[in-house]
């Protein structure tokens, strides 16, 4: 074999440059080969180590263990070489608690019919899995002592002009599981976001905001979405709107004294009909029988449709018998 190696040489009979030259497309060569056969597409079977992360009420956010998945996928020879490479390594994919399922003890389990969803993070880009070896895929959660809290919204708002809110501020969730030491849990009452800022607010409030993180607790989760519904009003002014006394007993006429008082209303805008129309305000005869001042306050019969707030002048009035 060495004879028939040196024949070859000596009839080739290659400079030093030549002989680097060769080599060079040799290896060119090779390496365009590798390329197109890492390139093309195979039937392989792809096993991978899974860590899940879920958030299952008191129990571990991580499983304490992992779980091979194997699976017959329709990949690239890259992505096969990556896998082998990285063999030895684990995947965290994350969950959501209605997809695990309690088997006892400590055991939960996906159903691999629901794993397709999730195969890019388990195999990586471009991996197409025709099916996945096992039914089940078992995962083991730890118990964690936790409780349940209220959320509480820090905020600090500022609306412009003629804007109000007409509804509190609220947050989704309104309460968070929170994981810890069970003597700090039991002194904890709630938790609190970080603080909202907006100013001169014109719309509605929507965003998402951060829980205040507490050392050595873990929450459910970790933000929030706010809410605030916020419009434009405009103020009416009614002047001399009548007061009826009612609850009167029978036989008997009795009458407020102003009969007629004045109104602010804040509207929303556009106004959706004229507020003025059929607007009275009412005091009510068995308040005053318990008034020792005989002052009684009064009160719109019924606020218009769109009224965010009202004011009345005066806001007490006295009741008298009528006479006539």
């Amino acid at each position: 074999m060495r004879g028939f190696i040196k024949k070859v040489l000596k009839m080739l009979n290659l400079s030093g440059r030549e002989w680097i030259i060769l080599l060079l497309a040799l290896l060119l060569a090779s390496s365009i080969w590798l390329i197109h056969k890492l390139s093309l597409e195979y039937n392989v079977y792809l096993s991978v180590d899974v860590v899940a992360e879920s958030n299952i009420e008191g129990r571990a956010k991580t499983s304490s263990s992992g779980a091979e998945v194997m699976a017959k996928c329709r990949t690239t020879g890259w992505r096969i070489l990556y896998a082998y490479m990285t063999r030895n390594n684990s995947v965290r994919v994350k969950f959501p608690s209605a997809m695990m399922h309690h088997d006892g003890e400590d055991r939960f389990y996906v159903a691999s019919d629901r794993l397709h969803e999730y195969v890019e993070d388990i195999f990586g880009s471009n991996v197409s899995v025709d099916y996945f070896v096992a039914d089940k895929v078992y995962f083991k959660f730890q118990e964690e002592v936790y409780k349940k809290v209220p959320v509480r919204p820090v905020s600090s708002l500022s609306f412009d002009t003629q804007y109000v809110p007409t509804t509190p501020l609220q947050v989704i969730p309104d309460s968070v599981t929170v994981y810890g030491d069970e003597m700090h849990l039991e002194a904890l009452e709630y938790v609190t976001t970080a603080t909202i800022k907006h100013a001169s607010v014109t719309e509605d409030l929507n965003g998402m905001i951060s829980l205040t993180p507490i050392k050595g607790m873990r929450f459910s989760v970790d933000e929030v979405h706010y809410k605030m519904d916020v419009v434009r009003y405009v103020e009416i002014e009614c002047e001399n709107v009548p007061v009826e006394v009612i609850n009167t007993p029978p036989g008997k006429q009795y009458v407020a004294d102003p009969l007629y008082v004045d109104v602010t209303l804040e509207c929303e805008f556009p106004l959706k009909a004229n507020p003025k129309k059929g607007l009275y305000l009412v005091a009510d005869y068995d308040e005053y029988r318990q008034s020792i001042s005989g002052n009684v306050i009064v009160k719109p019969s019924a606020l218009p449709f769109g009224t965010i707030n009202h004011e009345i002048s005066p806001v007490f009035v006295k009741v008298r018998e009528d006479n006539r």
